[in-house]
Protein backbone atom coordinates (compact mmCIF):
# COMPACT_ATOMS: atom_id res chain seq x y z
CA UNK A 1 0.00 0.00 0.00
CA UNK A 2 1.26 3.46 -0.78
CA UNK A 3 1.10 6.48 1.75
CA UNK A 4 1.10 9.56 -0.90
CA UNK A 5 1.11 12.94 -0.01
CA UNK A 6 0.00 16.00 -1.93
CA UNK A 7 -0.14 19.98 -1.27
CA UNK A 8 0.96 22.81 -2.84
CA UNK A 9 4.96 23.85 -3.32
CA UNK A 10 6.16 24.68 0.02
CA UNK A 11 3.84 22.64 2.31
CA UNK A 12 6.70 20.53 3.56
CA UNK A 13 6.07 17.25 1.76
CA UNK A 14 9.94 16.35 0.95
CA UNK A 15 10.13 17.13 5.03
CA UNK A 16 7.11 15.13 5.85
CA UNK A 17 7.72 12.61 3.75
CA UNK A 18 12.12 11.59 4.54
CA UNK A 19 10.75 11.13 7.84
CA UNK A 20 7.73 9.05 7.68
CA UNK A 21 10.31 6.94 5.61
CA UNK A 22 12.94 6.98 8.71
CA UNK A 23 10.20 6.20 10.80
CA UNK A 24 8.84 3.26 8.44
CA UNK A 25 11.40 2.20 6.80
CA UNK A 26 9.13 1.97 3.50
CA UNK A 27 11.24 3.38 0.85
CA UNK A 28 10.98 6.90 -0.16
CA UNK A 29 9.59 7.71 -4.30
CA UNK A 30 9.46 11.26 -5.10
CA UNK A 31 7.68 11.69 -8.29
CA UNK A 32 9.43 14.96 -9.39
CA UNK A 33 12.78 13.22 -9.19
CA UNK A 34 11.93 9.97 -10.61
CA UNK A 35 10.91 12.87 -13.69
CA UNK A 36 14.00 14.40 -13.70
CA UNK A 37 16.14 11.09 -14.00
CA UNK A 38 13.49 9.73 -16.46
CA UNK A 39 13.93 13.35 -18.66
CA UNK A 40 17.80 13.55 -17.95
CA UNK A 41 17.25 17.58 -16.68
CA UNK A 42 15.42 19.69 -14.50
CA UNK A 43 12.06 20.66 -13.64
CA UNK A 44 12.62 24.17 -14.83
CA UNK A 45 14.44 22.66 -17.95
CA UNK A 46 11.27 20.76 -19.07
CA UNK A 47 8.97 23.44 -18.24
CA UNK A 48 11.25 25.96 -20.11
CA UNK A 49 11.24 23.35 -23.18
CA UNK A 50 8.43 21.41 -23.12
CA UNK A 51 5.58 23.20 -20.98
CA UNK A 52 3.68 21.77 -17.47
CA UNK A 53 1.44 19.39 -19.98
CA UNK A 54 4.61 17.01 -20.77
CA UNK A 55 6.13 17.29 -16.84
CA UNK A 56 2.43 16.11 -16.33
CA UNK A 57 2.37 13.54 -18.40
CA UNK A 58 5.93 12.12 -17.47
CA UNK A 59 5.00 12.32 -13.63
CA UNK A 60 1.85 9.87 -14.37
CA UNK A 61 4.36 7.52 -16.84
CA UNK A 62 6.73 6.99 -13.84
CA UNK A 63 4.06 6.58 -11.46
CA UNK A 64 2.33 3.90 -13.68
CA UNK A 65 5.68 2.04 -13.68
CA UNK A 66 6.22 1.57 -9.84
CA UNK A 67 5.11 -1.45 -8.08
CA UNK A 68 1.42 -1.30 -7.18
CA UNK A 69 1.34 -3.33 -4.35
CA UNK A 70 4.74 -2.38 -2.62
CA UNK A 71 4.58 -0.17 0.71
CA UNK A 72 5.42 3.25 -0.09
CA UNK A 73 5.58 6.66 0.99
CA UNK A 74 5.28 8.98 -2.27
CA UNK A 75 5.96 12.45 -2.49
CA UNK A 76 4.64 14.27 -5.51
CA UNK A 77 4.73 17.35 -6.93
CA UNK A 78 2.33 19.89 -5.99
CA UNK A 79 0.46 20.15 -9.55
CA UNK A 80 -0.07 16.39 -9.61
CA UNK A 81 -3.71 16.86 -8.77
CA UNK A 82 -4.00 18.88 -11.95
CA UNK A 83 -4.14 15.38 -13.83
CA UNK A 84 -7.23 13.59 -12.74
CA UNK A 85 -5.26 10.08 -13.99
CA UNK A 86 -2.66 10.48 -11.36
CA UNK A 87 -5.08 11.08 -8.48
CA UNK A 88 -7.20 8.41 -9.61
CA UNK A 89 -3.77 6.54 -9.46
CA UNK A 90 -2.76 7.60 -6.17
CA UNK A 91 -6.26 6.84 -4.65
CA UNK A 92 -6.46 3.12 -6.19
CA UNK A 93 -2.74 2.21 -4.70
CA UNK A 94 -3.54 3.72 -1.23
CA UNK A 95 -4.12 6.59 1.28
CA UNK A 96 -3.64 10.47 -0.20
CA UNK A 97 -2.74 12.97 2.45
CA UNK A 98 -3.26 16.17 1.88
CA UNK A 99 -0.44 18.45 3.37
CA UNK A 100 -2.18 21.78 3.88
CA UNK A 101 -0.51 25.41 4.81
CA UNK A 102 -1.80 29.22 4.72
CA UNK A 103 -0.76 30.83 2.24
CA UNK A 104 1.33 33.03 3.95
CA UNK A 105 3.41 30.27 5.36
CA UNK A 106 3.54 29.05 1.56
CA UNK A 107 5.17 32.56 0.58
CA UNK A 108 7.25 32.89 3.30
CA UNK A 109 8.86 29.02 2.70
CA UNK A 110 9.25 29.94 -1.33
CA UNK A 111 10.69 33.05 -0.85
CA UNK A 112 13.42 32.09 1.56
CA UNK A 113 13.91 28.47 -0.92
CA UNK A 114 13.87 30.23 -4.20
CA UNK A 115 16.90 28.76 -5.28
CA UNK A 116 15.08 28.49 -9.34
CA UNK A 117 14.35 25.03 -9.22
CA UNK A 118 10.44 25.46 -8.62
CA UNK A 119 9.46 26.97 -11.84
CA UNK A 120 6.45 27.97 -11.16
CA UNK A 121 7.37 30.83 -8.72
CA UNK A 122 9.54 32.57 -11.92
CA UNK A 123 7.22 32.34 -13.94
CA UNK A 124 3.47 33.41 -12.16
CA UNK A 125 4.78 35.98 -9.66
CA UNK A 126 3.02 35.53 -6.19
CA UNK A 127 -0.79 37.39 -6.72
CA UNK A 128 -1.03 34.47 -9.59
CA UNK A 129 0.51 32.05 -7.52
CA UNK A 130 -1.79 32.79 -4.75
CA UNK A 131 -4.20 32.44 -7.12
CA UNK A 132 -3.30 29.31 -8.27
CA UNK A 133 -3.23 27.87 -4.64
CA UNK A 134 -6.80 29.03 -3.84
CA UNK A 135 -8.12 26.95 -6.91
CA UNK A 136 -5.77 23.77 -6.53
CA UNK A 137 -6.90 23.66 -2.36
CA UNK A 138 -10.87 22.29 -4.07
CA UNK A 139 -8.30 19.85 -6.00
CA UNK A 140 -6.35 18.87 -3.20
CA UNK A 141 -9.54 18.28 -0.98
CA UNK A 142 -10.70 16.26 -2.95
CA UNK A 143 -7.65 13.69 -3.77
CA UNK A 144 -7.26 12.97 0.02
CA UNK A 145 -8.24 11.15 2.41
CA UNK A 146 -7.31 13.11 4.95
CA UNK A 147 -5.82 17.09 5.67
CA UNK A 148 -2.84 17.57 8.00
CA UNK A 149 -2.29 21.45 8.86
CA UNK A 150 1.42 22.10 8.34
CA UNK A 151 2.76 25.30 9.90
CA UNK A 152 1.42 25.05 12.72
CA UNK A 153 4.12 23.16 14.41
CA UNK A 154 7.04 20.88 13.83
CA UNK A 155 7.40 18.71 10.58
CA UNK A 156 7.72 15.73 12.85
CA UNK A 157 4.49 16.41 14.31
CA UNK A 158 2.70 16.15 10.97
CA UNK A 159 4.96 13.29 9.76
CA UNK A 160 3.76 11.55 13.49
CA UNK A 161 0.23 12.29 12.75
CA UNK A 162 0.55 11.47 8.82
CA UNK A 163 1.84 7.59 10.13
CA UNK A 164 -0.93 7.10 12.25
CA UNK A 165 -3.48 8.33 9.92
CA UNK A 166 -2.16 6.17 6.99
CA UNK A 167 -1.80 2.83 9.64
CA UNK A 168 -5.67 3.09 10.53
CA UNK A 169 -6.95 3.97 6.89
CA UNK A 170 -5.01 0.35 5.93
CA UNK A 171 -6.93 -1.41 8.79
CA UNK A 172 -10.01 0.10 7.73
CA UNK A 173 -9.43 -0.95 4.18
CA UNK A 174 -8.47 -3.96 4.87
CA UNK A 175 -11.29 -4.63 7.11
CA UNK A 176 -14.40 -3.83 5.05
CA UNK A 177 -13.36 -1.70 2.10
CA UNK A 178 -12.42 1.81 0.90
Amino acid sequence: MWTSFVGFMGCGKSTVTRLLQAATSRPLVSSDDLVVERAGRPIAGIFAQDGEAAFRQLELEVLRELDPVRSLVVDTGGGLVETPAAVALLRERGVVIWIDAHWEVLRHRLQAQDDGTRPLVARLGWSALEALHRRRRRLYAAAADFRLRSGDGPAADVARTAMLRSLLWERRREGNGR
